[in-house]
């Protein structure tokens, strides 16, 4: 599913284009880069939410492979038999760190805690519901729903449908859509993207639409312009193919490379 970390519309005011007769290929191109980028840093930018099980230690530690955002529910499972029978309470038995900051990437026990002294050392005994992912950044459009929304609808009224692009995640209460395409005052959407479940919407109801860290947006940006000039000259710099399909990432200008270095984890091998 697409999760793309600049809009249309920013990328075609970088790169001079007016008019929609490229549309489509810029925004698999944003796709693109957008999930190379993931890959380079290993990580992923956009929010999910999912459920996901985790090897327990042994010790009060359980760092996570993921970023982390929110728990809705974290259960053990005890005995190996793939029962989830004890569920853990914030703060009462563990706690999300770093303290002040997001995302999270561990869980401690509480050593005052009455359930759990050490997280059973075993395979998938950890199993933790919630937000997963770098950031939940959003910022509220000029537009609202123009008529009520069943849960089911994908062609969706709007007031304003300029303010949006093909290619924005939008944000209705809690629900994340997938704009693929916008008709004047209609967008046509993918209801209930990223785990979150298609529901019902008023009348009136503000849309927001999702954001990224600012140096992820420009990186985007910068390497989207970066390819879809080099396709004029036959992608001679060796950074892409002709549909635009591969990156070779060694190629990244040291901007680009500057501005995602803040964001990279590093990988244990």
């Amino acid at each position: 599913m697409p999760n793309n970390y600049v809009t249309l519309a920013n990328a075609k005011t970088d790169l001079g284009i007016t008019g929609a007769t490229y549309d489509a290929a810029l925004v698999r191109l944003i796709e693109r880069v957008s999930r190379a980028i993931d890959d380079q840093v290993h990580r992923r930018f956009y929010s999910e939410i999912a459920t996901r099980l985790y090897d327990g230690a042994g010790n009060r530690e359980l760092w996570l492979p993921d970023d982390l955002l929110t728990v809705t529910t974290l259960k053990v499972d005890e005995d190996g038999d793939g029962t989830f029978e004890l569920t853990l309470a914030v703060n009462t038995d563990y706690w999300l760190w770093p303290d002040n900051s997001s995302p999270k990437i561990r869980i401690d026990l509480n050593p005052d805690g009455t359930q759990l002294s050490a997280w059973t050392k075993a395979r998938r005994s950890v199993q933790v519901a919630g937000m997963f992912g770098y950031s939940n950044d959003t910022e509220l459009t000029t537009t609202t729903l123009n008529e009520d929304l069943d849960a089911t609808e994908t062609g969706i009224d709007v007031v304003s449908g300029a303010v949006i692009s093909v290619g924005d995640t939008i944000i209705v209460d809690s629900e994340q859509m997938y704009v693929s395409a916008v008709a004047t005052n209609t967008l046509t959407a993918i209801r209930g993207v990223n785990g979150t479940t298609a529901a019902t919407h008023t009348n009136g109801t503000a849309v927001s639409r999702r954001r990224y860290p600012a140096a992820i947006e420009q990186a985007v940006t910068m390497q989207v312009a970066r390819l879809w000039n080099e396709q004029k000259t036959g992608y001679s710099g060796g950074a892409g193919s002709p549909e635009m399909g591969g990156f070779s990432f060694s190629t990244l200008y040291p901007a680009i490379q500057d501005m995602l270095a803040p964001y990279s984890v590093p990988v244990v091998g």
